[in-house]
């Protein structure tokens, strides 16, 4: 018994290893599991995210062309209004040398025109001035859309340089992911099997057990019956003793009975 207790020792410590082996390439695969889980989300998220930049840059692409296009144009009116200015300008400083040798009638005229002239001069450098504006917000937005746009192209180079990294993550977690998936397999079934060992031990050991028990019972039930068959043996050697005693003197008795009836 002594032997099968250090057994059963034996069985029950495969048995703990068994399990804590499980357990830890368990807990490894978990980790691998979540690492991939990361890895395959990250991917995904990678993925949205460039096609969301691609298509914010196209939309500042288009922008920026037609702020580009819009600031072109008022640079042109802009440039053909101060040509007119110029132009106005001119005229208005011809006029005003022929008034001085013109007659008073073509005075009169000339100093029309020099009217019409500044209220043309003055309606040119308002919309100059508007023009200017307009070019000024306009270089402003494409500036901003310029910068943001590098920032876009910067995003895009990140994400291009991120995809390789979580790509191989994924690859490797999930080659990891079979062989521990195999590993926790294999000692699982270590594990079933040390729990059947020990099992078996203990009904071989109870086995053995009910066996010494019933040796022990039948022992001493025949120790118990020889017991009471030497009780018996000197009970009946008693008895009879006891009975050859009480013999004669019942015989005494009727003869002395038989003499007192001849007597009378």
């Amino acid at each position: 018994m002594a032997s099968l207790s250090n057994l059963v020792k034996s069985y029950k410590n495969k048995k703990i290893e068994a399990t804590k082996s499980r357990r830890r390439s368990e807990n490894q695969l978990d980790s691998t599991l979540s690492l991939k889980r990361k890895s395959s989300s990250g991917l995904s998220s990678l993925e949205k995210k460039k096609e969301s930049a691609f298509r914010k840059k196209d939309e500042i692409s288009l922008l920026l062309n037609q702020y580009t296009a819009q600031r072109d144009s008022v640079q042109r009116l802009k440039t053909s209004a101060q040509s007119k200015l110029e132009q106005a300008e001119e005229e208005k400083e011809r006029i005003g040398q022929e008034i001085e040798f013109s007659s008073p009638d073509d005075k009169g005229q000339n100093t029309e025109k020099i009217r019409a002239i500044n209220q043309k001069i003055g309606d040119l450098h308002l919309e100059i001035k508007q023009r200017n504006a307009a070019e000024d917000r306009l270089q402003k937005q494409i500036e901003d859309l310029t910068k943001s746009r590098s920032k876009i192209d910067s995003q895009i180079r990140t994400h291009t340089q991120t995809k390789p990294l979580l790509l191989e993550q994924f690859k490797s977690s999930t080659k990891a992911e079979e062989m521990l998936r195999s590993q926790v397999k294999s000692k699982m079934r270590r594990e079933e099997q040390a729990k059947r060992n020990l099992i078996k031990l203990a009904e071989k050991i109870e086995i053995l057990r009910a066996k010494k028990r019933k040796a022990k019972r039948k022992k001493k039930k025949i120790k118990t019956h020889s017991k009471l068959k030497r009780k018996a043996k000197t009970r009946t050697r008693k008895v009879k003793k006891h009975k050859s005693r009480m013999r004669p003197k019942t015989k005494k008795r009727k003869t002395k009975r038989k003499i007192k009836k001849s007597r009378r």
